[in-house]
Parts: C-alpha cells; structure tokens; sequence
C-alpha cells in the first residue's frame, strides 16, 4: 500500500527531483533512466526539430507503471523505423532522436511545459484528475486538453481514468479515452502511439 502523505513529503524535500513506486518491473530502471536523460537533453534536441510528449499524471504508482510501457513502446516503434542497413553510430544517433517525454504532476507544471516546447509537442497524455491551483480537480484534464485544442486543434490528446462515466465525456470532446484498469492497457496504448505519433509502414 502506497503511504500518500510518506510521497508528498518526499516530493516536497529538498534534493529529491521525482518519486518512483517499485512494482516489481525491472523496466522502471529503464525509464528512469531515460526520463532523467531526456529532461537534461530536451532543451538541444528540440533546437534541432526533435518531438516531445507531455505526459500528464500525479500519481507516483500509475506514472511509474505507465511511463515504462510508453518508452517500451516508443523505443520498439523507433527501432522498427531504422534500417538494418545503417551502421552503428547511425544506428546510435536514430535511437537518440526518438520523441523525448516529459512528465507533469500537476496542472501548472503542464501547462509550463506547453509552453516551452509547444512547437515540438507530438501529443499528450494526460489523467483527468490531478491538481489544479494546489488543489485535486476531478475535470483537470479535460480543462487542460479543452485549451490546448483551441489552440491546436489535430494535436492528438489521450485522456485516461480509472472512472467510466469520464470515458462518454472525453468520445464527446473528440478525445481519445484509456480505461487504467483495463486489462489491455498496453495494447491500447499501442494502438493509441501507431495511430497518432507517426510510426507505420
């Protein structure tokens, strides 16, 4: 069981960037590591046309489950694009200008990053509720991606909830809907990136 104020308290503690919850996948290492490479090296590569995708979700133990599957699935597709004719330094540098995934906790934070990179943002994926204003906003999400569509209007948004009834409301806001409890959440996020990131034939 996840002590919720045990996670506040090392989120607010000086030296401690992001908090991770250990389930068991060894993959978390992996996304560790590359989401501390891809927020020191977001900055440069942006500069030269690379994606981003802003990732969305204030919960250490989902985000912690989830980012893995994201970078699986990213890393995979990306590999699937590289020619087996390249060399290796080629091959190397490919694999390095994948789509960079920056994770937001709250509404501020998100709407900080938008800014900052919005000319390079791929696609969003955010939770529904999560703060706003320092306080938890059942309809954070929604707000959030209601302004970013004004703004760009076929930016892909994948909104995800462990409630339903959000499921109606996200299909009648031309949303993508990802249920967290669904047992082919994996799959559904891969047809979710094939569809809306680029990868393909």
């Amino acid at each position: 069981r996840v002590d919720i104020k045990l996670l506040i308290a090392m989120r607010n503690t000086r030296g401690i960037d992001k908090v991770f919850y250990w389930a068991g996948d060894t993959r978390i290492l992996l996304a560790i590591i590359k989401y501390i490479e891809d927020r020191k090296n977001v900055d440069n590569d942006t500069k030269l046309g690379e994606r981003v995708i802003l990732v969305i979700e204030d919960s250490p133990r989902f985000y912690s489950v989830f980012l893995p599957m994201i970078y699986t699935e990213i890393m995979t597709q990306t590999r699937m694009l590289i020619s087996e004719g390249v060399n290796d330094l080629h091959r190397l540098l490919r694999m390095r200008a994948r789509p960079k995934i920056l994770l937001a906790e709250t509404y501020e934070e998100g709407k900080k990053l938008y800014r900052k990179y919005r000319e390079n943002l791929l696609g969003i994926i955010s939770d529904i509720r999560f703060p706003r204003k320092g306080e938890l906003d059942d309809q954070a999400g929604f707000r959030f991606a209601g302004k970013i569509r004004n703004k760009i209007s076929d930016l892909p948004v994948l909104v995800q909830s462990s409630n339903l009834k959000n499921k109606d409301t996200a299909i009648a806001n031309g949303l993508d809907f990802l249920d967290k409890n669904s047992d082919n959440l994996l799959q559904e996020l891969h047809e979710f990136i094939i569809s809306n990131f680029g990868f393909g034939d």
